[in-house]
């Protein structure tokens, strides 16, 4: 045995592969580690990325949707207060009435004298120039009050017998209206009653009054007057205005 020469053992092929296959797999199995991690946080970053945009379509839309909505309202129902057409050919709406002016209505139309009351006036009749076959007489109406008053159209006239009745029918209206008559304190306004001769037409004259009752325009109570005048004929009885 001692023959034989020593020769030293080298390692041989199969162990050295085995420790570069078992390096290279260690290499690789080091490598996959990362890729994979890249690739998830690739993925995460594209679901992130994904999702903010889904998120700021989602609430950019109902937004837009909302000023749609307000703009078609303002389009197809226009204010009162612009006063523009709904659409062509439509009318404008009218602006809103501006108040009076207080000043210019206090001067238009000042605080006048209060309407005589029956209570302040007296009355007297008299027969006035007559011709023709016509009868006139002026009824005059006298302010008994301490203060102006006015008087404005026509009185109400009738003939009164002592019992109460009334004789013919009242006093018709002649001529035209005339302006307001203001009546200081002791002061006077006049009407002309208006009657005919008797004779001039073949109608009976009425029977002589008792009484004659006058209410002043606008007035409810009545002045009465005892006097056997006007005589009334050819059914003639008018009075005039105020004036």
């Amino acid at each position: 045995m001692d023959s034989f020469p020593r020769t030293p053992i080298t390692p041989s092929g199969p162990t050295g592969r085995d420790r570069s296959t078992t390096t290279t797999r260690g290499t690789r199995g080091g490598r996959r580690p990362g890729r994979y991690v890249l690739a998830s946080v690739a993925a995460v970053s594209v679901a992130l990325v994904t999702a903010g945009c889904q998120g700021g379509t989602t609430s950019a839309e109902p937004a837009g949707a909302s000023r749609s909505v307000s703009a078609g309202a303002a389009s197809d129902t226009p204010s009162p207060s612009d006063g523009s057409p709904t659409s062509a050919g439509s009318p404008t709406a009218s602006p809103p009435a501006a108040p009076s002016d207080p000043s210019a209505s206090a001067s238009a139309s000042p605080a006048g004298p209060h309407r005589c009351a029956a209570d302040e006036l007296t009355m007297s009749l008299k027969q006035a120039d007559s011709g023709a076959g016509q009868v006139y007489y002026r009824l005059t109406l006298v302010n008994t009050s301490d203060g102006a008053c006015a008087l404005h159209g026509f009185p109400g006239v009738s003939l009164i017998k002592r019992d109460g009745g009334v004789i013919g029918a009242p006093a018709e209206r002649e001529g035209p209206a005339l302006p307001q008559k203001v009546i200081q304190p002791g002061k006077t306004a006049e009407v002309t009653l208006h009657t005919a001769n008797q004779g001039v037409s073949d109608s009976p004259c009425w029977d002589r009054p008792d009484y004659l009752k006058v209410y002043p325009p606008g007035s409810k109570d009545a002045l009465t007057l005892r006097t056997a005048q006007p005589q009334i004929c050819a059914d003639r009885f008018t009075t005039t205005a105020i004036g």
